[in-house]
This record gives structure tokens, C-alpha cells and sequence, in this order.
């Protein structure tokens, strides 16, 4: 049995398609959706979207945060931000954080700077869950 993803972004649609499952967080915790799932509306925090094609292989997607809705058939995830992890830059992602930390370190209480610092942080896990699935 497979349901339909869509996930889109502020720029375009980085996926659509059928799949097995996907692994998301939503800001009650880990979310598993098989196909069947009970219809649902929730925030997703900032990480890792894990897809399940229907031959089984895996993919990993970055999400900024952003809405899940679950419909009988239809998964939609959209997300200011959506990048597949083989698009990230790990050397990129790394030095951002550091100098998202150093900015932290001179103004401590700007939202913009502590957002920027949860995003690279989130990016960098995925890139890690991707290596990881590697081995």
C-alpha cells in the first residue's frame, strides 16, 4: 500500500510522488507516517524529512519547519524552506554555524542570528543521518 507526497517549498516543489512511508518532527515529537495514517494537521519543526520510495530506497530532505497535513491518500509537507540532502555543503553549512556563533557572542538576544543557528545545526543532523545511512 503507498500514499502521495507533495512537498513544497517557498520556491518550488522539491518532491511529489508515491511512497512507502516518511519520518518527520512535528512539535509533539517523531512523527512515522505509513499509508492509512489518520487524517492530520500539525507544525513540523526544523530537521530531517526521511522519505521511503516504493522500491524502498531512502531520502533525506532539510525542512525549515512548516505544516504536515495527512489526508487518507495525500501527504503534503510545506516548508519555507525544502533542500535534499545531497544539495547541502557540509563545509558551507559549518562555517555559517561558526559565524552565526560568533555574531551570537557579540549580540546575544537576536531572534534572527539564534533562527540562522537552529537552521545550520538542523541542516548539519541531516547531512549526519545521511552518512550514517551510508555505512
Amino acid at each position: 500500500m503507498y500514499c502521495y507526497l507533495n512537498v513544497v517549498s517557498m520556491e518550488k516543489k522539491i518532491f511529489s510522488g508515491s511512497i512507502l512511508k516518511i519520518h518527520i518532527t512535528g512539535i509533539e515529537g517523531e512523527l512515522g507516517i505509513y499509508p492509512g495514517h489518520s487524517q492530520l494537521l500539525t507544525i513540523i519543526k526544523p530537521g530531517l524529512l526521511l522519505i521511503v520510495h516504493i522500491n524502498k530506497k531512502k531520502e533525506h530532505i532539510y525542512v525549515s519547519g512548516g505544516i504536515l497535513e495527512i489526508q487518507p491518500k495525500l501527504i503534503t509537507i510545506l516548508s519555507d524552506i525544502a533542500i535534499r540532502g545531497i544539495d547541502l555543503d557540509r563545509n558551507n553549512i559549518i562555517n555559517a554555524k561558526n559565524n552565526t556563533e560568533k555574531l551570537i557572542k557579540k549580540n546575544y538576544n537576536n531572534k534572527k542570528l539564534s533562527i540562522k543557528l537552529s537552521q545550520a545545526i538542523a541542516q548539519l543532523k541531516v547531512i549526519e543521518k545521511m552518512d550514517k545511512s551510508k555505512i
